[in-house]
C-alpha cells in the first residue's frame, strides 16, 4: 500500500512538472533587446516628467505608456525618436494653441528635443543633406551648380586654398551635371577616403585639387577681415559653430586682439549657417563685444520648470555626478546627483563681466539666416539691450522676410544607457526679460543669400548694404520678386547645434552648512539607473544599478 502510494505521488508530481513546463513554454519570452529599450523609453519619459520646460502639460506614466513606442520594425534610434516627438505634442503655447515644439522642417520630429548616441550607430538615419566627411567638404547646388559653401581653414579643402562660393567641375574625372550625379560621386568618393577636384574660381582660372580624408581640428572662424568705408573702420567675421570654450578662445581671442589694435568701430559677426553650441562660449563673446557700462549687470536668466525650481524633480536623484578621475563627487559624505543642482532663476542668473575686449563699437551687425538657432540667437538677444544690434538676413529666394530658427531654450545632455538625451529644459531671457523668439528673431532686412561670393567680400549683398553700397538694387520692396531656383544645401557635420550648458556649469545647492557654488572641476555622469518595475518607478529606484 504504501509502495502504491509513492507511486502516486511521484506520478502526480511527474504530471505538475510537466504541467508547468507545458505553461512555461506558452509564456513569450521578451528579447533581451525589446526589455533595455523598453527601459530606456521608460527613462525617458520619466526623465521628461521632471525636467522638460512643459512638463506640467505632460499626462501621467500609465496613461502615456511609453512602451508602446518600442516596435521591432524600427531602428532603436527612430523608437526613441518617436516617443519624444509624442512628448513634445503636448507642449502647447496657452495662448495661441500652437505647439512649441513644431518644426517647420521637418512636422515629424520636434524643435528642441532629441537623442544623441555616443558612438555612430549604422542604425541612426543619417539625414541626406548631412555631409559626414573628413575632408572638410560643405556645399551648395543651385539650379545644378555645385559650389563650396564654406571652408574650415584646417581642413584638407582649406588648407588646399579652396574658399566659398568656388565652383566644383568635376568629381574624380567625373563631371558634375547634376545634383543626382554629384551624390552618386560623393559616395564613391566617401569610400575611397580621396577625391580629386577639377574647380574653377572667379568663373576663370580651372586647377585640379587632390584631397586626401584627414583628422583636423575645427576652426570655428572661416574667414576674418577689415572693412573699410571712409571713417567707418569695420571688423568681420564668419563663425561656423559655437565651439568649445577652450577651441573657441585660441580662435578667437587673437582676432579680437586684432580688431583692438586696429581700432574698428563696427563689428559685423556672421552667422547665417550658424546652429549654436556651448552656451558658455556665447557668453565669452558677449563680454568681448559689451561696452563697459554693462560690466557686472544681468547678461541673461535662466527658467526652469517650477518642479526643478523648487527642487521636487526627484528622478535627478538617480543621476550621480562624478570627476575627472571616474570618482563620485561626495560634500560633506553626500554624494552628488543632479537632484542637488540649484535650477532657481537667482542661481542660473548670469553677469557681464567686462575685463577684455573691444569697448567703444558704434554698432554691431548679425547676419542671420533661417539656419541661425540656438546659441547664436542667445548672443543677439543679450546684447540688444546694451548695444546698438542690426539684423541682417539673408536667403536662397529672396524672401520678402527672413527669421531666424526660433530657439530660446537651452538643456544639457542626460545619459541614458548608450545615448544622451537632450530635452528643452529652461528659457533663456536677456536683462529685460525678453525672449519670445519661439518662431525665430526677424531680421531688420532681407537680402539673397550669394552662394557664389566669398564670405566678407564687397559683392556680398549683406556687406553692401551695411557698407551703404547699392542700397536701391539690392533692397526688395515687393513679394513678387522672390526668386525660383533651386537650392539643395549639404554641410558637413562638423558643426554643433543647440545651446549646449556644460555640466561644470551647474550649481550645486546648499548642503548642511555648504552655500550654493560653482563647480570647478571636470565633471561627468555616472549611466543612471537601470529602469525598475513600472509600478514601482521614481520613488523606488535602485541608484546603485549602472547602466552599461
Amino acid at each position: 500500500m504504501v509502495r502504491i502510494l509513492y507511486i502516486f505521488i511521484f506520478i502526480a508530481t511527474f504530471s505538475v512538472m510537466q504541467s508547468c513546463n507545458k505553461d512555461n513554454d506558452d509564456i513569450p519570452q521578451i528579447s533581451k533587446e525589446k526589455n533595455r529599450i523598453s527601459e530606456n523609453l521608460d527613462s525617458i519619459f520619466l526623465l521628461a516628467q521632471g525636467v522638460y520646460l512643459w512638463n506640467d502639460q505632460l499626462p501621467s506614466v500609465d496613461r502615456f505608456n511609453p512602451w508602446r513606442f518600442y516596435n521591432e520594425g524600427l531602428s532603436e534610434f527612430r523608437c526613441y525618436e518617436n516617443e519624444i516627438f509624442e512628448i513634445s505634442q503636448y507642449a502647447k503655447n496657452e495662448e495661441t494653441g500652437e505647439l512649441y515644439e513644431r518644426n517647420p522642417s521637418d512636422l515629424n520630429r520636434p524643435k528642441y528635443s532629441g537623442v544623441v548616441f555616443r558612438e555612430f550607430q549604422e542604425k541612426e538615419p543619417q539625414n541626406a543633406y548631412n555631409l559626414s566627411n573628413t575632408f572638410g567638404l560643405s556645399v551648395v547646388v543651385k539650379n545644378n551648380i555645385l559650389r563650396l559653401l564654406y571652408v574650415d581653414p584646417n581642413s584638407p579643402v582649406g588648407k588646399a586654398g579652396l574658399k566659398r562660393g568656388t565652383q566644383i567641375l568635376s568629381i574624380n574625372g567625373e563631371n558634375v551635371l547634376t545634383e543626382d550625379s554629384f551624390l552618386e560621386q560623393w559616395k564613391k568618393s566617401l569610400s575611397m577616403s580621396f577625391i580629386k577636384l577639377e574647380v574653377t574660381e572667379d568663373g576663370v582660372k580651372k586647377r585640379e585639387v587632390r584631397l586626401n580624408a584627414a583628422s583636423y581640428e575645427i576652426n570655428p572662424v572661416v574667414k576674418q577681415n577689415i572693412l573699410r568705408n571712409g571713417e567707418r573702420k569695420i571688423g568681420y567675421f564668419a563663425l561656423n559653430s559655437f565651439t568649445p570654450i577652450q577651441n573657441a578662445q585660441k580662435y578667437l581671442t587673437p582676432i579680437f586682439l586684432s580688431f583692438t589694435q586696429d581700432k574698428i568701430n563696427e563689428l559685423i559677426i556672421d552667422l547665417r549657417y550658424n546652429q549654436g553650441g556651448y552656451q558658455v562660449t556665447a557668453d565669452f563673446i558677449a563680454n568681448l563685444l559689451a561696452p563697459n557700462n554693462a560690466d557686472a549687470k544681468i547678461m541673461y536668466t535662466e527658467h526652469y520648470n517650477r518642479q526643478m525650481q523648487d527642487g521636487n524633480s526627484k528622478v535627478l536623484e538617480n543621476y550621480k555626478l562624478y570627476d575627472e578621475y571616474n570618482r563620485p563627487v561626495i560634500i560633506n559624505g553626500k554624494a552628488i546627483s543632479l537632484y542637488d543642482i540649484d535650477y532657481s532663476v537667482e542661481a542660473n542668473t548670469t553677469y557681464f563681466h567686462k575685463d577684455e575686449g573691444l569697448t567703444d563699437l558704434k554698432k554691431v551687425y548679425f547676419i542671420v539666416s533661417n539656419r541661425t538657432a540656438s546659441a547664436s540667437e542667445l548672443l543677439i538677444n543679450i546684447l540688444k539691450p546694451y548695444m546698438d544690434v542690426q539684423v541682417i538676413g539673408v536667403s536662397e529666394d529672396n524672401l520678402s522676410a527672413v527669421y531666424t530658427y526660433g530657439k530660446p531654450v537651452g538643456s544639457f545632455g542626460i545619459p541614458i544607457s548608450q545615448f544622451d538625451l537632450y530635452l528643452g529644459m529652461y528659457e533663456l531671457k536677456n536683462a529685460n526679460k525678453e525672449s519670445n523668439y519661439f518662431k525665430g528673431i526677424k531680421a531688420d532686412i532681407s537680402l539673397n543669400d550669394a552662394t557664389d561670393t566669398d564670405f566678407g567680400m564687397q559683392d556680398d549683398p549683406a556687406i553692401a548694404w551695411i557698407l551703404g553700397m547699392e542700397k536701391k538694387r539690392i533692397e526688395l520692396k515687393a513679394s513678387n520678386k522672390i526668386r525660383r531656383d533651386k537650392f539643395s544645401f549639404y554641410f558637413n557635420k562638423d558643426r554643433l547645434i543647440g545651446n549646449i550648458k556644460n555640466i561644470n556649469e551647474l550649481k550645486i545647492k546648499r548642503i548642511d552648512i555648504l552655500a550654493s557654488y560653482k563647480l570647478n572641476t571636470p565633471l561627468s555622469f555616472d549611466r543612471g539607473p537601470r529602469q525598475a518595475y513600472r509600478n514601482e518607478i521614481t520613488s523606488k529606484i535602485d541608484s546603485s544599478w549602472r547602466l552599461p
